[in-house]
């Protein structure tokens, strides 16, 4: 029997039409599934659910030219696939738009709400925005800003610090970082607001990280720290009120207390 067909990330980007580092940023946002052949390929299967999403991965992971390749032809403009509307594709390609500056766009009520079937715009409401545009570059930039992996990552370059996400997390919740937008739930930042950052109060953040990382443990840590089963730990945690704190992680110190704790309050019951 034939081996069936698979892909590698190369093999997958050509297949697709774009290039292996749009795979390679989609994949590490979640963009494209995980390879599900011996963890580095894609079966037939699972690429075929991939071609009709191309537009959507490459208006977040950042092709600028995809948009105007993909609706070049005769009249220079990609035509309405339905009568005379436009969906979010074909509206950025009509106004000259990048496909994510549309859905930006309309987070922030820059765009009125679609008129036909509550998913499209007419060409009447098209031709009216057409005056705006300008308004609405200037308003959004040039760039659909980055995910808290990527903006971890453009922060340790600009730093050289070792910056996780968790750390863009949490300069976000401090308000120190404000989204410019989101993408399926998830807060998209802007270079300007990045690069705006202190580097000192980046260095502290990771610090901050860096040392709770070093005085705390995991829950299999914890059971292992002190001789324990999973199950043991985690009823005595719960029972001594003893919480996970940031990334699910117990302090070092109480885990090692919490055998003395819960042997007190069992004499106390007792």
């Amino acid at each position: 029997m034939a081996k069936e067909r698979a892909f590698g990330p190369h093999q997958l980007a050509e297949w697709l039409g774009i290039e292996p580092r749009h795979v390679r940023r989609a994949e590490t946002r979640g963009l494209i599934p995980p390879p599900d052949v011996g963890d580095e390929r894609w079966s037939v299967g699972l690429a075929k659910t991939l071609p009709d999403r191309v537009e959507e991965i490459l208006s977040v992971v950042g092709d600028e030219n995809y948009g105007e390749a993909q609706g070049a032809g005769k009249t220079g403009r990609r035509q309405p696939a339905k009568g005379d509307a436009f969906g979010p594709h074909q509206l950025a390609s009509e106004l000259d738009l990048q496909r994510w500056q549309v859905g930006r766009a309309e987070q922030r009520g820059l765009l009125p709400p679609p008129d036909v079937d509550g998913k499209r715009w007419s060409r009447e409401v098209v031709d009216g925005l057409r005056e705006r545009v300008a308004e609405i570059r200037e308003e959004l930039g040039d760039h659909p800003g980055l995910g808290s992996i990527d903006a971890a990552k453009h922060l340790a370059g600009r730093t050289e610090l070792e910056v996780e996400r968790e750390d863009v997390r949490m300069l976000a919740g401090q308000g120190h970082l404000r989204p410019v937008g989101e993408f399926r739930g998830y807060p998209m930042f802007s270079l300007e607001s990045l690069d705006g950052l202190d580097g000192e109060l980046v260095a502290a953040v990771v610090d901050e990280r860096q040392r709770w990382m070093e005085r705390s443990v995991t829950a299999k840590e914890a059971a292992a720290l002190l001789g324990w089963s999973a199950g043991r730990f985690e009823v005595a945690a719960e029972r001594n009120g003893l919480a996970p704190g940031r990334l699910g992680r117990y302090d070092r110190a109480e885990v090692e207390g919490l055998p003395e704790r819960d042997r007190e309050r069992g004499e106390g019951q007792g």
